[in-house]
């Protein structure tokens, strides 16, 4: 048996190096380190799901086997790395923000009919606000009212990176189209009124973009990534240079700008407003080429369908409608919901339409006539983003309950 002193001396060293472990898992600040850090996926089954009757793959606590990679964190105004789905740890210290905690995520797996359906939760600390798939469909960004970025790779269900650059709400976010998989940018628009780019691969933030007015609502890329675009409740949509970081083009309106998108061919791009309207720009010239009316309230989201024939409007009504870009007329007028449509995004091959509403609800339309294909009721509070994944029939929400899921169609 050990003298006391010895297990007191053993007991205050394993503390230090318990501490040291973790304060080498947050980096804040200039610099760069290597860090060695091993990384666990926790999988739970939430005991709500078993209640539920639905059909679960996994029951009880499993982990999968931890592996060591290298996170290499670049100077930054704040850029916090931690390993993925690890139990909570102390805040991490910043000058700019409030501390804010490394959560313990769990991933919870469960069917919904033929849809299989993954729940990312502790991952953000307020409500998610936005998500997207990187061009190779291998990362998911998501960003919320916690004022951060995190970078999820799919394959594993890992937490890769966590970024805090904002200094207010990260409403929205969008990768770089890519074809050769080289590079991996992401632009975000927070309520700070900046837009920033980054870099993904060498981690690290490229450029903030600084001239709105007021919170930008929306951030999105031309087809062949070398124009940025961003629309703001300052009445403006901004087209940016991407080198420079200085504004190309500023278009006017005559609101606050909710969403925009840009049209597969890359020469017009939507926007709408509190307006109740949406307005297509020549994006050279700058000019109004076409508006649509034909919603009575504000319009909240916009989508362009791939194949380029379809734009679809959602309101704060709940109504969607479908209209054909090329003449311009209404295609269909739908009570999506009853509460706002607060997202919308179109699959790979134009033939579905995914809306997400305020209701707590995911519907999926047939894009030709309208028709409710299936209604989706996972989340537990309002869902304020959806957007599919740019290869096959996967899709992804986020909500005000925190959470992020991943709908998989089982064939």
């Amino acid at each position: 048996m050990l003298p006391q002193s010895l297990v007191s001396i053993a007991t205050a060293i394993a503390c230090q190096l318990s501490v040291v472990s973790y304060q080498l898992s947050v980096i804040v600040g200039a610099g760069f380190a290597s860090i060695p850090v091993k990384s666990q996926i926790v999988l739970e089954l939430n005991p709500s799901v078993q209640k539920s009757g639905l059909r679960t793959q996994d029951s009880g606590l499993r982990t999968q086997d931890s592996e060591e990679f290298n996170l290499l964190c670049p100077s930054a105004p704040l850029l916090l790395c931690s390993p993925a789905f690890t139990p909570s740890a102390p805040s991490a210290p910043s000058a700019l923000f409030p501390p804010l905690t490394t959560p313990h995520s769990l991933l919870t797996r469960l069917w919904q009919g033929k849809f299989q359906v993954d729940t990312i939760s502790g991952g953000h600390r307020r409500a998610v606000y936005s998500v997207a798939f990187s061009p190779n469909s291998q990362l998911l960004a998501s960003s919320g009212g916690d004022r951060t970025i995190k970078i999820w790779y799919l394959g594993a269900k890992r937490l890769l990176q966590t970024y805090i650059a904002h200094r207010d709400w990260v409403s929205s976010l969008a990768f770089m189209p890519d074809k050769t998989g080289q590079k991996t940018m992401l632009a975000s628009g927070s309520g700070d009124r900046t837009v920033k780019l980054w870099n993904l691969r060498h981690r690290r933030l490229i450029r903030t973009f600084v001239g709105h007015k007021d919170w930008v609502s929306a951030v999105a890329f031309s087809p062949n990534g070398r124009t940025l675009a961003s629309g703001s409740g300052d009445n403006t949509v901004r087209l940016w240079n991407l080198k420079t970081g200085k504004a190309l083009r500023v278009i006017k309106e005559g609101s606050g700008v909710t969403a925009i998108a840009f049209s597969p061919d890359g020469k017009t791009l939507a926007s709408s407003t509190f307006f109740n309207s949406v307005q297509l720009w020549d994006v050279e010239s700058g000019k109004l080429s076409r508006t649509f009316t034909g919603h009575k309230r504000p319009v909240y989201a916009i989508a362009f369908s791939p194949d380029g024939k379809i734009l679809a409007s959602g309101s704060n009504h709940g109504q969607m409608i479908l209209w054909q870009v090329e003449s311009g007329k209404l295609q269909a007028t739908i009570k999506a919901h009853k509460k706002e449509v607060t997202s919308l995004s179109f699959s790979v091959n134009s033939d579905t339409l995914a809306s997400a509403s305020g209701d707590k609800t995911i519907k999926l339309w047939n894009s030709a006539n309208g028709q409710l294909l299936r209604s989706l009721s996972d989340h537990s509070a309002g869902v304020t983003c959806v957007t599919f994944s740019p290869r096959g029939q996967t899709f992804a929400s986020g909500s005000k309950d925190r959470t992020i899921k991943i709908w998989r169609e089982e064939l």
